[in-house]
């Protein structure tokens, strides 16, 4: 309850702050450290306040999803179900101070507290599997941090900070290791491997993680910081295509349901950076408050479907919840929205972003990706459904599973948004010269046609299946090739030169010095041995 009422206070702040172009900063005394200034502050504005709102409103289902979550689930003890819920709120005091801080230091507090505590969430589960993932997600961050320590020496050399006066650094180099900090968090290429990894966390994990807190953090940041980071579009641009191409392709071919949901987060969240990128960042932060909200139903769903099979992430599985009301009726909606449906609440953000791409943009080759990877979207979107609500089951078609009403009660509060709210807040906080035309109605509803032919083309293509799914060249590039180098780098260090000229050359030394050790010590022992009776005797 008490996310709910802090999610409606800030709204209601928020929108004050929108209409009345006002920012409140929270400002302690500054801390001298190294002859430079480091201001700790706080920023209330309408981006903080707004999107912090629907981070609480979101957190709030997922705690009380995840109390019949685990109620449900025989692994969860009382005393997991305690670590769960305390992990779960550092995750939200994370977030905090990762929206609010106005200053490097609290952005970076904030930021590594995101990456440890995913770490621990993802590792929940006590098993390898969960293990190898969890270290994947925290070595992908830690590589992000990196970057934006490497981003701390300029900020030293500057003399600031504070993000007040960023706008006085002029280094190319600083704004590239920003963006580069920002893509790892977000998973963008070619750091996109950790993302799928990390459903090897419980559901209502991968709802928080996946819809509005973890992938979207590095997202933030580029909204938050966008003035200092022009110099760098272009290559953003860049980014995003690839991995919008790459998500969507991997998608429409994957076999897991929970890592084509991961896949879609992939796919949108290239959608985010690549609105940023073009200069739309505030329609690209109204498409992450969105996505937050139809993503988090996705997955709340998603769950309920898998406790009821046990767990089971099959897809081919989920074609057994054809006769489930509810299930269908919150799982379509999320998918309508993902594929941007029109007058759902994803369309309204993905339709203006668009018709604005396609307007503005002066490059033959970024349009056409752009839209291809739109209708990708698509795509995969009435895939999710016929897999998981097709009347004519894949497999497993004995069994007809019932629902669980209570699953369903959290899950109705994103359901009604999904359905009631898009228009409302694309009124009130799209600038008034931004409506919607003819041509741009009629450009989303070609990439909604031109994704159901590409759907039914590729369904029984089964060299793609293979080829594509489970994304099999990114871990290899990312992982697997790195760890295959430098065991091959140990096996000829240690197997040839190195074993002959450490391991070997100490083994026969000692193998012959210890015997001369051992003859000299016995003779000298002899020596004094009779030296002592002599001096005896003598005496």
């Amino acid at each position: 309850m008490t996310f709910f009422i802090i999610s409606g206070v800030l709204l209601f702040f928020s929108v004050y702050l929108f209409f009345y172009n006002s920012v409140v900063l929270n400002l302690f005394l500054p801390v001298l450290v190294f002859s430079s200034e480091m201001s700790i502050s706080l920023c209330f504005d309408f981006v903080s306040c707004f999107f912090f709102c629907f981070v609480s409103f979101i957190s709030g289902v997922v705690f009380i999803y995840s109390k019949y979550y685990m109620n449900v689930d025989k692994n969860f003890q009382n005393s997991d179900q305690i670590r769960f819920m305390c992990i779960l709120f550092l995750f939200v005091i994370s977030m905090f101070f990762l929206v609010f801080s106005f200053s490097w230091f609290l952005v970076m507090l904030g930021w590594d507290g995101l990456g440890v505590v995913s770490f621990l969430l993802v590792i929940f589960y006590n098993d390898s599997k969960s293990l190898d993932s969890g270290v994947i997600t925290f070595l992908t961050n830690r590589v992000g941090d990196c970057f934006f320590i490497l981003s701390f020496m300029f900020m030293y050399y500057s003399g600031f900070f504070s993000s007040v006066y960023l706008v006085n650094t002029s280094f190319f180099l600083f704004y590239l290791f920003v963006m580069l900090g920002a893509i790892t968090k977000s998973a963008q290429m070619p750091f996109s491997a950790w993302l799928p990894a990390a459903m090897a966390a419980p559901t209502p994990v991968s709802s928080l993680v996946h819809s509005s807190t973890l992938v979207t953090a590095g997202v933030f940041l580029l909204i938050r910081f966008n003035y200092l980071l022009s110099e760098v579009f272009y290559l953003l641009m860049i980014i995003s295509l690839l991995t919008m191409s790459m998500a969507g392709i991997f998608a429409n071919f994957e076999m897991d349901f929970k890592k084509i949901v991961a896949m879609s987060t992939l796919s949108q969240l290239g959608f985010m950076v690549f609105s940023i990128s073009c200069g739309n960042w505030l329609l690209g932060f109204l498409h992450m408050v969105f996505h937050a909200f139809f993503k988090s139903s996705l997955f709340l769903s998603t769950g309920s479907l898998m406790h009821l099979i046990q767990g089971d992430q099959d897809s081919r599985v989920f074609s057994s919840f054809y006769m489930s009301f509810f299930s269908k009726l919150f799982f379509t909606m999320s998918c309508l929205c993902l594929m941007g449906f029109p007058f759902s609440l994803g369309f309204y953000s993905k339709d203006f972003i668009l018709g604005s791409v396609l307007h503005s943009s002066e490059n033959l080759m970024i349009s056409f990706l752009f839209v291809l990877s739109c209708m990708f979207t698509v795509s995969y979107s009435i895939r999710l459904l016929m897999l998981g609500f097709s009347k004519y089951v894949l497999f497993n078609s004995f069994l007809i599973f019932g629902e669980d009403k209570n699953f369903f009660m959290p899950v109705t509060l994103l359901f009604l948004v999904s359905i009631l709210c898009g228009n409302f807040f694309m009124y009130y906080f799209l600038p008034q010269n931004m409506v919607f035309s003819f041509p741009e109605l009629i450009s989303g509803m070609v990439v909604l046609l031109m994704g159901l032919i590409f759907y039914n083309t590729s369904v029984n293509s089964y060299f793609f299946v293979f080829s594509f799914s489970s994304m099999n060249f990114l871990p290899l590039m990312n992982f697997k090739f790195s760890s295959n180098f430098m065991s091959c780098i140990f096996y000829e260090k240690e197997h040839t030169w190195n074993e002959i000229f450490t391991a070997k050359l100490s083994e026969n030394f000692f193998k012959n010095f210890i015997p001369f050790l051992k003859s000299f010590f016995f003779s000298n022992f002899i020596f004094i041995g009779v030296f002592f009776m002599m001096i005896i005797i003598f005496i």
